[in-house]
């Protein structure tokens, strides 16, 4: 038990460190840890991608009310613009797997902000691929799925959220963005407590299964919770995939990559200084930091590092500013991290590149051998 606290302790000190605003823990239900850390109390915040892992329960909640009979059904079911053309092909499964082939810009925003009508948007954009042949985040694409779950449910989807999904949780604080048109974004925009989210993480931990009631068929949480698409083995049904391990290496290919793509002298420097092999992405972090490489700085669609996973152990989503929903299946570790637009440590505009995830990992291993 020494080496269980031992962790946890150090997943808080690491919570602490980057400036977080909240940190629920979890195991099989009972709480390990619970903290609100920037002084401003517990209050609903904003999960940004998070949201996203909120949205695949309240699809599968739906699909386990009746509302439509599979994930693959079409989407021109709904939507009858779409019942002409490649767009006919497109199903429920494809956005939530980003394997629409809806055309998508690197920054979202810049198209969707604008936008009077989220879900007009998506329905109107051109394909850059046929439809179920190529992974493509996309937000325009994911927040047609609200405007779906509208029209499958005939209520609003955050109508919807209130009633069949929140409520039975007993989660009564929260507030989701829409757009112009009324319509709750499917991308971000949904403010939880991070005690609320850990309880929706709770659920799917438990197959969808809350207090004794199913809520959500546990064949919707075991498709959604595990790779659901040929393309990519990264994602299930708008949730990301936890390996046991991943392991982070840098190569002489990986800076060919990067210098074909237009790397600077200085980029490509720091680069070569890192190649070589990381157990996790903390030592890679601190390697990069020491030479001077940042990330995100370096080109567009250059692969400046290759992976490798582990076993799967469980299910996360991930959020910009340093947002987690972790899920942990042989541990029975459920982990929320969140970080506030109103921290009074951290920039607006910010986001924080960290360990979490890895720290969750090493805390799950010893809660594990503990057992």
């Amino acid at each position: 038990m020494a080496v269980y606290e031992k962790q946890l302790e150090l997943l808080t000190q690491q919570a602490r460190s980057t400036h977080s605003s909240a940190l629920v823990v979890l195991q099989d239900g009972q709480r390990l840890t619970e903290e609100i850390m920037d002084g401003l109390g517990d209050r609903p915040i904003e999960t940004m991608s998070v949201t996203k892992s909120v949205v695949s329960l309240l699809v599968g909640r739906a699909m386990t009310l009746g509302y439509f009979d599979s994930v693959d059904v079409p989407i021109s079911d709904y939507f009858p613009e779409w019942r002409q053309g490649q767009k006919r092909g497109i199903t429920l499964r494809h956005l939530l797997t980003h394997t629409s082939g809806l055309q998508n810009v690197p920054q979202a925003g810049e198209e969707l902000y604008p936008s009077h009508d989220f879900v007009q948007l998506a329905l109107c954009a051109e394909l850059s691929h046929a439809p179920g042949t190529a992974f493509a985040y996309n937000n325009k694409a994911v927040n047609l799925i609200m405007g779906f779950l509208g029209r499958a449910s005939g209520r609003a989807a955050d109508q919807f959220a209130a009633d069949e999904l929140f409520a039975p949780l007993g989660i009564d604080q929260w507030s989701w963005q829409k757009d112009p048109a009324g319509t709750p974004h499917a991308m971000s925009g949904l403010q939880l407590r991070a005690t609320d989210l850990a309880r929706l993480g709770q659920l799917a931990l438990d197959d969808g299964r809350w207090q004794g009631e199913t809520l959500i068929d546990p064949r919707w949480i075991e498709a959604s919770t595990h790779p659901a698409t040929p393309v990519t083995d990264a994602i299930g049904l708008l949730w990301w995939m936890l390996p046991a391990w991943t392991h982070y290496e840098v190569t002489e290919d990986n800076v060919a990559n990067v210098e074909t793509a237009g790397g600077t002298t200085a980029q490509l420097a720091s680069l070569r200084a890192t190649i070589g092999t990381y157990q996790d992405r903390s030592a890679l972090m601190r390697r990069m930091s020491e030479t001077g490489l940042i990330a995100p700085a370096l080109p567009a669609g250059s692969r400046w590092m290759t992976t490798s996973t582990g076993p799967l152990v469980g299910f996360r989503h991930d959020g910009w500013r340093g947002q987690h929903l972790i899920v942990h299946r042989p541990a029975r570790l459920v982990v929320v991290r969140l970080i506030a637009y109103d921290h009074p440590h951290v920039e607006a505009d910010g986001s924080s590149f960290d360990t979490i995830i890895d720290q969750v990992v090493q805390l799950a291993s010893t809660v594990v051998a503990s057992t």
